[in-house]
């Protein structure tokens, strides 16, 4: 198989793995006792240091576990207050799973405008449009696009929205691991990701960074109950897998003693769009701004089935990648390649080449 799905889930790095079972093991000689619950606490306080120090981020009580981004959205949505003729803003790229959470508001009156990204400066013209009309709220919105991989204007996006009292939450699943990211110098209440994409975490690992603007904002209220105390650990409901946090904490480290060097994983979109490009008459997914390196979407021919191409493609040549069938709006069908700078290039170049020959038969 070659894998060209790496924005849906990239292989856990075996020191991660290792991680995981090293600290279950451990756990494992003290469990729920005095000494255990100190050690776990421990654990998951070294644990979100090391994070901390992946995300630049300052202070890492502002940090809480969950279980993927998904749980993180949902949690930092439900912890506020929100009434009829309410608005979120977002756009038409965001994950569905995302999307549901934020449609399920319109059942209570919550009015969800998604709007479209053509370019940076259109959308940003559409996004102030929205923001100058009554009853706004929130900006939900990624800070890498899972559909094509552009990489919005979160800090000018954030400007806007702080003019009229917005809160900002950012999901940042596409990004981290991909694109640097210093969140200490990013503008927002709320950042979210999820382990098991380009961290290469564990999967079932993500977490979530709320500032303290997020919790004295006047429409947050306490999911459980408690005045704010400083920490967002608030949002870790329950017992947490330790082995797991140890696991994402480890892929973390690692990332962050790699570094992120994005130029092998550049080169190597400009060679797939060589290779797609031609007479096969292939569409890329771009705009005129930036783009995360380790992914590139087309469009293929008018007739084409794109989801029966897919299918016919992993069956047939063994080459897995994402088709978007009815999603996003004015933008499917469409195909998706997404790769790390740890693929074997040989097998990159083979993978893509496969697409192209059966994209011109």
């Amino acid at each position: 198989m070659i894998y060209l799905n790496y924005a849906a889930l990239c292989p856990t790095l075996a020191e991660a793995e290792e991680e995981v079972e090293r600290t279950l093991a451990e756990f494992k000689c003290y469990l729920y006792s005095e000494a255990g619950i100190e050690w776990y606490l421990r654990k998951v306080s070294d644990c979100r240091e090391k994070v901390a120090a992946f995300l630049h981020v300052s202070d890492p009580s502002s940090i809480a576990f969950t279980t993927n981004a998904s749980s993180a959205h949902y949690l930092l949505l439900s912890s506020l207050k929100w009434a009829p003729g309410d608005t979120i803003l977002t756009t038409t790229h965001e994950n569905p799973s995302i999307t549901k959470q934020l449609r399920a508001h319109e059942r209570e009156g919550v009015h969800v405008h998604a709007v479209r990204p053509t370019s940076i400066p259109s959308f940003l013209h559409a996004l102030e449009e929205r923001l100058d009309e009554p009853s706004v709220n929130a900006v939900v919105i990624s800070h890498v696009s899972h559909i094509d991989g552009r990489i919005f204007p979160i800090q000018e996006v954030a400007s806007l929205a702080r003019a009229r009292n917005c809160l900002v939450i950012i999901d940042g699943a596409q990004a981290i691991g991909h694109v640097p990211a210093d969140l200490n110098a990013l503008d927002f209440d709320a950042y979210f990701f999820t382990g098991h994409k380009w961290c290469e975490g564990p999967l079932g690992t993500g977490a979530l960074v709320a500032r303290e603007s997020f919790f004295t904002d006047p429409r947050y209220r306490a999911i459980d109950g408690k005045p704010f105390d400083g920490t967002a650990s608030r949002f870790e409901i329950g017992t947490q897998n330790v082995g797991l946090i140890a696991g994402l904490a480890k892929a973390c480290e690692q990332r962050c003693q790699r570094g992120i060097d994005a130029e092998p994983q550049q080169a190597f979109r400009e060679t797939a769009k060589e290779l797609l490009g031609g007479p096969r008459d292939c569409r890329f997914m771009e705009w005129q701004g930036p783009h995360a390196p380790g992914i590139l979407t087309f469009k293929g021919a008018a007739d084409l089935d794109h989801e029966a191409f897919v299918k016919r493609l992993a069956s047939e040549a063994g080459v897995v990648v994402k088709p978007f069938v009815d999603y996003p709006e004015d933008d499917a069908p469409a195909i998706r390649l997404s790769w790390s700078s740890t693929m074997n290039q040989r097998e990159l170049q083979k993978g893509v080449s496969l697409i192209a020959e059966r994209l011109g038969s």
